[in-house]
């Protein structure tokens, strides 16, 4: 099968019959006649009325796609270098297959080389994660992924969709360090009514979902700041993810969203020409 395929690769522009595969393979007629049968039948072949044989829809379709991951990479890891150059921030590029994003490259500043790892190597596309993929899908898709989520966070989270679409990136606003105080507090039982309502307070406000739009204002945290590369479609398919995991004010936070936003649009122009 892969060596039938590779002729036709090579020959993408003519049309072989199924006694050129054989003459030019080697293989059997027989094998050759039912592996060609069952790529037509995958739409990896065509067959014309001649009984000649051409790459099919689906194989090309997939070739493309193929193609296009590689140009993704090829355009974001200059962007990404330009963008930790300029910031000083680390910064990777998440990938999206079907419903799991990973993290398929990463860069990182010259004074840090070896002291950075990404927060999650591989996410599922579930609430509250993902938002820059899912802010711009349609509304069947946006539909799918709120219903993953907790009845009670789900007029948040749409409101999020709508600020990350506007000014066109995420913004993670929850360490490791919050989720650490988070499960304390959790376990907390014995503890005065008054303080436990502080402490629920305290909870609400760490565990938030990114930010709204009048919430970003004075000193805020960011752990990541993740901006949409969309595909010929106009779907996302990767994203660019800046990450200070720090405190900084808000004109500063916009500023680096506003960087972050530049380098996936490079990279989004860069794969639709």
């Amino acid at each position: 099968m892969v060596e039938m395929m590779s002729i036709l690769v090579d020959r993408a522009d003519e049309t072989l019959t199924l006694a050129e595969i054989v003459r030019i393979t080697g293989i059997p007629r027989g094998t050759a006649h039912a592996v060609a049968t069952q790529l037509c039948a995958l739409g990896w072949l065509t067959r014309h009325r001649d009984n000649s044989f051409a790459l099919g829809p689906e194989f090309l379709t997939v070739s493309r796609r193929a193609a296009r991951l590689d140009l993704v990479a090829a355009a974001a890891i200059p962007a990404m270098r330009e963008l930790v150059r300029t910031t000083g921030v680390p910064a990777f590029l998440a990938r999206r297959a079907a419903d799991v994003v990973t993290v398929a490259e990463q860069v990182t500043p010259d004074s840090s080389p070896d002291s950075w790892v990404p927060p999650l190597r591989r996410m599922n596309l579930r609430p509250p994660l993902c938002r820059e993929f899912v802010a711009w899908a349609d509304a069947e898709e946006r539909e799918r992924w709120l219903e993953q989520a907790p009845h009670d966070q789900r007029p948040r989270l749409e409101a999020v969709l709508d600020a990350v679409r506007e000014r066109g990136y995420s913004i993670e606003r929850t360490t490791g360090h919050h989720r650490a105080i988070i499960d304390t507090l959790g376990s907390l039982d014995e503890m005065p009514a008054q303080l436990r309502s502080r402490m629920s307070e305290l909870v609400s406000e760490l565990s938030a979902i990114d930010y709204l739009p009048d919430e970003l204002t004075g000193e805020v945290g960011a752990v990541s700041i993740g901006a949409p590369i969309f595909g010929p479609d106009r779907s996302v398919i990767a994203s660019i993810v800046a990450c200070p995991d720090s405190t900084m004010s808000s004109d500063e936070l916009t500023e680096l969203g506003t960087a972050a936003r530049a380098a996936a649009g490079t990279v989004s122009t860069a794969i639709q020409r």
